[in-house]
């Protein structure tokens, strides 16, 4: 992965996103000879579509029976599970 200083990134801000959006490659930014962030591509868009959504659903199989058990188990599982801190509470 290739490191440049946060200097040189801002000089050459366009330049950089450009080779990141067609190139695909991923930098690391540096100030003091410390990474302070990465700048990478996004991932790949989804092939689903919204409008499949209806058929994928109606296409997963059915619990059936075991739909009960199921939930009872979703339920243990939360009750095992402490609950996050809102962090800026």
């Amino acid at each position: 992965m290739e490191r440049i200083s946060v200097t040189q990134a801002v000089r050459q801000f366009s330049d950089l996103l450009n080779r990141i959006f067609y190139q695909g490659v991923s930098v690391e930014l540096e100030r003091g000879n410390k990474v302070i962030a990465r700048i990478s591509p996004v991932s790949s868009a989804s092939p689903l579509k919204v409008k499949d959504l209806n058929r994928l659903f109606a296409e997963l199989p059915s619990l059936g029976e075991d739909i009960g058990a199921f939930a009872k188990d979703l339920e243990d599982i939360r009750k095992q599970i402490p609950l996050e801190k809102n962090q800026w509470d």
